[in-house]
């Protein structure tokens, strides 16, 4: 949806931020959205199932903008409602959090008003958000909007409190939200769940045989100009130049770019190579799931790569533009080519050379320093310690103000 049309729809429903603000919330009611409200995913997915399945004193509901989603969480036994419904206005004026993984308009951003805002995050930032971009989202109005008016909308408001996956993600929050430190904490991500799931199964279904494969190679560039730019995945003629080499060591090339990420190339050589294979969001709907059968990860700018850290698996930064990402788009965090797990490389030419490097062992030092770094908390309780943190915070506060 525009951006434009979207901050209209917000201005719209400002009364129904009094009604917020004058609610009694409920702190064993916790409301959970994801990904603008378009999306039933990521961190505050894993959690929620978490809290439905293993809270009992904790009323869990998803709320989203799309009536599929609403009626896919309700067909696995979840409650779920619209966002803007009265059903979600009701439940959005009772809900004592409100856990998100990007902004209040992944839930009602609006009958919120007076909750707790809780981000989940979708990822440790590698790519320069919030307060430290450059944004160009609304032309030369942009810094206007965002340094006097962005702070006044509902949806834009920042969260009470924000929860990552490592120190690094945490120092990197801290910049983007303008928060102390008191109010960010490193408690590893609930979405490591999907590590767990049965990823050679999910591509059986889809027709691909794992076994078939000596490895599988995961690329999976992000997005480009905060949406609005493409990349030619193919690159020319070099991707379908490297089928040979794919053929000769017996790998799968699955391909599956950021959502709001134009590909062009790739569908023809997919068509008629069955070494490369798409493995977009309309086929594995969770990239997380599909992880544990990855062997190499190649990607960019994405945070992916500190998700995938857990595996403690080789991974390759392919940047054909990185000039102009660190410059002209909306930058990184950190020393690009300091901190990588792993070789760096211009374009699909250099990817065998690359992977000799790895085999050699090259890369090991690099890669468990950065393992080290982004990894440390996966240890398969990271939903149990988000839900006894909010408790303690929020649950057990309430109580305690509720006798006094």
């Amino acid at each position: 949806m525009n951006y434009l049309v979207r901050l209209v729809q917000q201005l719209a429903w400002l009364p129904l931020c009094l009604l917020g603000w004058v609610s009694s919330r409920d702190y064993r009611l916790w409301v959970f959205g994801a990904w603008h409200g378009r999306q039933y995913a990521d961190n505050a997915r894993y959690l929620y199932c978490h809290v439905r399945d293993h809270e009992p004193d904790i009323r869990a509901v998803w709320l989203s903008h799309d009536p599929e989603v609403v009626k896919r969480v309700q067909q696995e036994g979840g409650e779920a409602a619209l966002a803007y419904s009265l059903a979600g206005i009701r439940l959005s004026l009772r809900a004592g959090l409100f856990l998100v993984t990007h902004t209040a308009e992944d839930v009602n951003a609006h009958a919120s008003v007076g909750g707790a805002l809780i981000n989940l995050t979708h990822g440790t930032p590698l790519k320069r958000f919030g307060r430290d971009a450059r944004s160009s989202r609304l032309g030369r109005l942009t810094p206007l909007f965002d340094r006097y008016l962005r702070h006044l909308l509902p949806a834009k408001r920042g969260p009470d409190r924000v929860l990552v996956a490592s120190g690094v993600g945490r120092q990197r929050m801290m910049s983007a939200y303008g928060l102390p430190a008191e109010r960010v904490t490193v408690l590893g991500y609930p979405r490591w769940a999907a590590f767990h799931a049965d990823a050679a199964s999910l591509l059986r279904r889809e027709g691909i045989e794992p076994r078939d494969y000596k490895g599988i190679v995961l690329y999976a560039p992000t997005l480009r100009q905060q949406g609005r730019g493409g990349l030619d995945v193919a690159q020319g003629n070099r991707l379908e130049a490297l089928l040979p080499w794919l053929e000769q060591e017996r790998l799968l090339l699955l391909v599956r770019g950021h959502v709001a990420l134009r590909m062009t190339g790739v569908e023809d050589l997919a068509r008629r190579s069955s070494r490369i294979v798409d493995a977009s969001a309309s086929r594995f709907p969770d990239v997380n799931e599909l992880m544990p059968v990855v062997d190499l990860l190649i990607t960019d700018y994405s945070s992916l790569m500190f998700d995938f850290a857990c595996f403690k698996r080789p991974i390759i930064l392919m940047a054909p533009d990185l000039e102009e990402y660190l410059y002209r788009d909306v930058g990184v965090y950190g020393d690009y080519l300091e901190d990588a797990p792993g070789p760096v490389i211009r374009d699909w030419s250099q990817v065998p050379a690359a992977w000799r490097e790895i085999a050699e062992g090259r890369h090991d030092d690099r890669l468990a320093r950065f393992t080290a770094r982004h990894a440390a908390m996966n240890d398969g309780r990271e939903c149990e310690r988000v839900v006894n943190y909010l408790r303690d915070h929020y649950l057990r506060q309430a109580v305690s103000l509720s006798r006094g």
